[in-house]
């Protein structure tokens, strides 16, 4: 008899983390490799689904078997730093949305730095742009440039140089109101953008504390998304 102190068990919250379309791309990938181990990764996509189908007896949610392959990639391959195609697609799937090959959806700035974000936590990269190939730092570029971001975030150190902002300095040096203007709508984006990295990350720390390990341990990946959540305090 459930008391009223009774709580799940670990595979009714196994379950219910698989069957949530919300549950972040590093949540599963530690899941499915708790549960199977380092084999995980050389498994194909219908294998994966087959396995957590039958042992929990779900219908698995396409996002959710997206997200698993997403990681996957991430930690098998250089994909996301050297190809752009497939760092566009990893970012839209880390960022929720719903992938289909046949289809082009551009990745924009709020994607790019959660999916950067969460990238860096599910495999450790290093920040220098050097690690990106030239075509994945000119698109970030272009969307920061295109939604008039200027000054990027330090987690999208990654795009290339640009002179969007010396260019604005200089035109409008002479007009202090439409610098100021400027400087204002720039703020703002940054901080939406923030408050939204910040509040996914944070719901990430909660699922990862949710999570029950059986072999695994969370310790060194809560250290590192706590870092992360106190670089973008402010």
């Amino acid at each position: 008899m459930k008391t009223a102190n009774s709580r799940p068990s670990d595979t009714a919250i196994r379950r219910a983390l698989l069957l949530t379309e919300e549950t972040f791309s590093l949540v599963l990938l530690l899941l499915v490799v708790d549960m199977y181990g380092a084999e995980v990764f050389n498994w194909a996509p219908e294998t994966i689904r087959r396995e957590l189908e039958e042992d929990f007896r779900i219908k698995l949610p396409k996002v959710s078997l997206d997200k698993v392959m997403a990681a996957v990639t991430l930690v098998t391959t250089n994909y996301f730093s050297k190809d752009v195609t497939k760092f566009i697609e990893i970012c839209n799937i880390l960022a929720g949305d719903d992938f289909e090959p046949s289809e082009f959806e551009p990745a924009d700035a709020a994607e790019i730095l959660h999916g950067v974000s969460e990238a860096a936590l599910i495999w450790p990269f290093d920040d220098e742009s050097s690690d990106f190939s030239p075509e994945v730092r000119e698109y970030v570029a272009q969307v920061l440039k295109a939604e008039g971001i200027t000054h990027p975030f330090d987690v999208l150190r990654i795009a290339s140089e640009s002179d969007t902002e010396a260019i604005i300095n200089s035109e409008f040096s002479d007009d202090p109101a439409m610098f100021s203007a400027i400087y204002e709508s720039q703020n703002s984006k940054r901080k939406d953008m923030l408050d939204v990295l910040r509040s996914n990350m944070s719901a990430l720390r909660q699922q990862l504390e949710l999570l029950p390990l059986r072999n695994g341990e969370k310790g060194s990946t809560l250290k590192r998304l706590d870092k992360m959540l106190q670089n973008h305090s402010h």
